[in-house]
């Protein structure tokens, strides 16, 4: 800024929590300084109060810390907490430039000046008074500026003891009283299709292409006959995102038949089929004269493939991580691609706006576009921009509605935006002409019409019906039903239409149509994974495939896109898939700016309410909040899933969540952006007030342990197992490797015996704690295992009261508990077959043989033999083969649970 010369002024920097000096005559904040892409912040500044003056640094930091919220006393003493990350996390109280030791768990609050030499901290859960000293091992300086600040006539005298401040208070707690839906997860009969995923309409407007129970399908707009299916997948496979060729003749789509992702283009009239690029490739389009293909890569690059040529051109690499960018388009006449891509503000945190970002085909050349100020578009997945064909508007969907955008030919917004629905719109497409444009609204397909502004819903006459399951007898060795911590031997588990007929004592010859000998081995509930997210634009069908591999027959969304999660819940259910029953919930329920690609911006209530009438049409069995939604989504979401839907509510907030209406909270340590109500200090600690909240209310826990991770280390041989190295993508099965190598610190299980410890103590207290992992964050269906070990090994946990956590106490935690969670006469037969005793060697719990998934079984030799040999290659990554760990940081990267940013961790 004009007139404000002095150190740290070049470079990119960031400025942050202010205070004023007690004169008011200066300003002082913590500068960072952005160093290799991460924010350094080390250094205290201060500028004059009008802005007139030459900013001066007043301390710099010299340990490799983070440093925040400054204080100054009335007498000139400078105050300020470092901190470091995890797994070595600490909060440091410095005054005068030196540590101050205070005894306790210093918290990641500003410290405040009551006194010339008094400061109040949070410590260990309690308020307290201390007096740090000058001198006697504490430095004399350095102070603020001698000409602004004036210095204590004298030094002060030892320390005395620190006082703590009692204090006690009730929050008062309104909890909902709500009828629990019954969930559709069994039965025969007939049930429509609710999700066509990632609509297509052709060129002529006759037809529309779409996936469903994992198939991609043909419909006439006119409706009256059946869609036509034209490619089918396998059962551990995905196929996705189809678009039309120029003249209407092909498809293009990517499907992962070889193991990873690749584009193919397929003849209707034929039947014919070609790769036009593998690697790992999504959401292809055909530029409009055929010739090239644009679409992204597995690290979210913009990529142009010249099919003539076999040639491959970069044009962009994304602007952030947290998921792909969007779907491009091409403009009518080839020279640009647009699409949707996020502009980080800063490096503090990972937020930023979903803008139109256009690319020039030739160059590269970028510019990047908001829809209108502070205005995001809704998702980055298939919300557009789509260009329409005469290259002077682009569809776009922001507030959950239809916007069409003007612009000029190379993308610059040409006015003001104008909304075309008041209905909730997903994945626009235009008709060749421009005159008509198809979307999503709640479940249907429309047709809308330009010109006029009419829309019509186009029929799409499509079901499926659940295949009924052969009668079963499971002989069990050893089997715990998961009521208790009993567990019998020599049992029958009796499977008659997907549920459980009988618990028995075993009887040779026992009629059945099908009996699983596990009489050598242990039988227990299928397992849950209480917090996961689908990525399968990524993962393809490996992700289903490898928690039914680690015997898990249950997963909970707690965030993903609407139509994706809604046609894979469908495709399990029609046996169109291997995987486990999903309960789905929808985008992240967010605030103006986000994070993630799947997170859903909203700055209206409109907006909101929009988005929430897709959560009725896709019948979704959770609703979630994120963390830059204020108190009213997050209410209004909770009220929402409660009265409309009968389903749980949640985000990362605890005492705001249990006061807004909500359920439960999926993590204790992630990103947090409230001034308040922090679950955990910087070390992993939580307390009384924490505690209480989960054991004298019904608030449940999501107990995701991210700290879990490195118990890899401790039994390297998990990394040989087939289902990492066949069966999970290469990116995995790099991470898993390199984690495995090493074993885990003294410093990692210190942090990890902390997070468990407070998993045990709402436990104990008589707490409901449901074990996730936000897979694919971390490697799905191993990380389970891994959470399971640290609660039995480090938490003091049972084998019966660790398991319970990812079965019975995760069916309650969501409502399910009728009919999953136990092995039970009258529920659905859902069991995971172990070769061990996990309850006298809880390790062997890993070694998972088979699943019933409702009485449906599947092997884990052929889930992974289905696999073998599959997506081992060189991924291709910026058109070059590129390296798999890359891949991976990219895919997670500024992600919730990335423990190296601990300033983001704590919502600083």
């Amino acid at each position: 800024m004009a007139g404000q010369e002095g150190p740290g002024q070049g470079g990119a920097w960031e400025d942050f929590d202010p205070v004023w000096s007690p004169d008011g005559r200066r300003l002082l904040f913590v500068r960072g300084r952005v160093v290799e892409g991460a924010l350094q912040a080390r250094t205290i500044m201060s500028v004059p109060a009008d802005g007139r003056g030459p900013v001066r640094a007043e301390h710099t930091e010299t340990t490799a810390a983070q440093v925040m919220t400054p204080a100054v006393s009335p007498g000139g003493r400078l105050a300020y907490l470092r901190v470091t990350a995890a797994p070595a996390a600490s909060c440091t109280l410095v005054v005068d430039g030196a540590a101050v030791p205070v005894e306790g768990d210093v918290a990641p609050v500003p410290p405040r000046w009551v006194s010339h030499d008094e400061l109040l901290l949070t410590v260990s859960g309690q308020f307290r008074v201390v007096r740090p000293g000058v001198g006697e091992g504490a430095q004399a300086g350095p102070r603020t500026p001698a000409d602004s600040l004036p210095h204590p006539s004298a030094a002060p005298a030892p320390t005395p003891p620190a006082v703590t401040i009692p204090f006690t208070a009730k929050l008062p707690v309104d909890r909902p009283r709500y009828d629990v839906k019954r969930f559709d997860f069994g039965g025969e009969g007939v049930r429509p299709v609710r999700a066509l995923h990632l609509p297509a309409l052709s060129p002529d407007a006759r037809r529309v292409a779409f996936a469903a129970l994992d198939a991609l399908w043909i419909a006439d707009v006119a409706g009256g006959r059946a869609p036509r299916r034209v490619v089918r997948s396998a059962p551990g496979r995905y196929v996705l995102a189809p678009s039309w060729s120029p003249d209407g003749r092909a498809l293009v789509y990517a499907d992962d038949r070889d193991g990873l992702l690749a584009v193919r283009r397929h003849d209707l009239a034929s039947g014919e089929e070609e790769v036009l690029a593998d690697g790992g490739r999504v959401f292809p389009v055909l530029s409009p004269d055929g010739g090239r293909l644009a679409c992204l890569d597995l690290s979210g690059n913009l990529v142009v493939r010249d099919l003539a040529a076999g040639t491959d051109k970069v044009l962009a690499a994304p602007l952030g991580a947290g998921g792909l960018p969007g779907r491009p388009s091409w403009s009518p006449d080839g020279r640009f691609l647009a699409l949707c891509d996020r502009n980080r503000l800063n490096q503090r945190f990972r937020e930023g706006y979903n803008l139109i970002r256009v690319v020039e085909a030739a160059t590269g050349a970028a510019r990047l576009h908001a829809i209108a100020p502070h205005a995001s578009v809704s998702d980055r997945y298939d919300s557009g921009p789509v260009w329409s064909p005469d290259g002077r508007s682009m569809a776009v969907i922001s507030e959950s509605a239809l916007w069409l955008l003007p612009v000029r030919a190379d993308g610059t917004p040409d006015g003001e935006p104008r909304r075309l629905t008041d209905e909730a719109a997903d994945h626009p497409s235009w008709s060749a002409d421009g005159r008509r444009i198809l979307y999503l609204s709640a479940g249907r397909l429309r047709l809308l019409e330009t010109a006029g502004g009419s829309a019509r819903t186009v029929p799409v006459a499509l079901d499926y019906r659940r295949p009924t399951p052969a009668d079963t007898v499971v002989h069990a060795g050893r089997l715990w039903d998961g009521t208790g911590t009993t567990v019998r031997e020599d049992v029958d588990l009796v499977v008659r239409g997907g549920r459980i007929a009988a618990v028995e004592p075993h009887r040779a010859r026992r009629a059945a149509k099908n009996t699983v000998d596990a009489s050598r081995r242990t039988v227990i509930p299928g397992l849950w994974d209480a917090h996961t997210h689908p990525w399968l634009s990524t993962y393809g069908g490996r992700q289903p495939a490898s928690f039914l591999a680690y015997g898990i027959t249950t997963t909970v969304s707690l965030g993903g896109f609407a139509y994706e999660q809604a046609r894979l819940r469908e495709a399990v259910n029609a046996g169109a898939m291997a995987g486990p029953r999903l309960l789905t919930s929808g985008e992240l329920l967010d605030g103006g700016r986000v994070a993630y690609s799947m997170g859903r911006a909203h700055r209206t209530r409109e907006g909101l309410r929009r988005s929430l009438t897709r959560a009725a049409a896709l019948d979704w069995d959770f609703v979630k909040t994120y963390v830059r939604a204020p108190g009213w989504v997050m209410e209004e979401a909770a009220r929402f899933a409660h009265e409309r839907l009968g389903v749980r509510a949640g985000s990362h907030l605890c005492s705001p969540g249990v006061q807004l209406g909500q359920d439960l909270t999926t993590h204790l340590q992630a990103t947090q952006r409230l001034e308040f109500g922090h679950a955990t200090t910087a070390t992993g600690r939580a307390y009384q007030d924490l505690a209480e909240i989960y054991t004298a209310t019904d608030f449940r826990l999501v107990a995701t342990l991210f700290t879990s991770t490195p118990l890899l280390g401790a039994d390297p041989a998990l990394a040989k197992d087939p289902r990492v190295t066949e069966l999970m993508p290469p990116w995995d099965v790099a991470v898993v490797q390199q984690t495995a190598a090493k074993a885990p610190t003294e410093e990692q299980l210190a942090t990890l015996r902390r997070e468990v410890d407070v998993s045990r103590r709402v436990l104990s207290g008589g707490g409901l704690v449901a074990l996730g992992t936000d897979a694919p964050l971390v490697p799905v269906g191993l990380s389970l295992h891994m959470g399971l070990r640290a609660l039995h090994r480090y938490g003091g946990l049972s084998p019966a009261q660790a398991l319970s956590t990812a079965t019975v106490l995760a069916a309650r935690a969501y409502g399910a508990e009728q009919d999953l969670g136990t092995l039970e006469a009258g529920k659905l037969a859902d069991a995971t077959v172990i070769d061990g005793d996990p309850f006298s060697d809880f390790d062997s719990l890993v070694r998972t043989t088979s699943v019933l998934r409702g009485g449906v079984a599947y092997e884990q030799r052929e889930l992974v033999g289905a696999y073998e040999r599959a997506g081992g290659a060189a991924p291709r990554v910026g058109g070059r083969p590129g390296d798999w760990l890359e891949v991976g940081r990219q895919l997670r990267r500024d992600s919730c649970c990335d423990m190296e940013h601990l300033l983001d961790q704590l919502g600083h």
